[in-house]
């Protein structure tokens, strides 16, 4: 899966605001894009995993997790 430059923008805003997203797949990519170039962003937390976590709602927030926490696929 190809991560642009817009996907990476709009990542990071969808951290910053918590902003739910309805598609898994949309917050997958996300927490990658974020994963990949936190480095970018050196507001943002570093050298930590970002994830999709499904909420109660149904819907998905990008947040982040500590490497040691983290499975291989990336969910707590």
């Amino acid at each position: 899966m190809l991560i642009t430059e817009e996907d990476i923008l709009n990542a990071k805003k969808a951290f910053e605001n918590k902003e739910e997203i309805t598609d898994e797949a949309t917050a997958t990519l996300y927490a990658k894009a974020l994963t990949r170039n936190s480095k970018k962003f050196p507001e943002l937390p570093q050298k930590v995993k970002y994830v999709a976590l499904k909420q109660e709602s149904g819907t998905y927030i990008v947040d982040w997790r500590s490497t040691e926490t983290c499975s291989a696929e990336g969910r707590p």
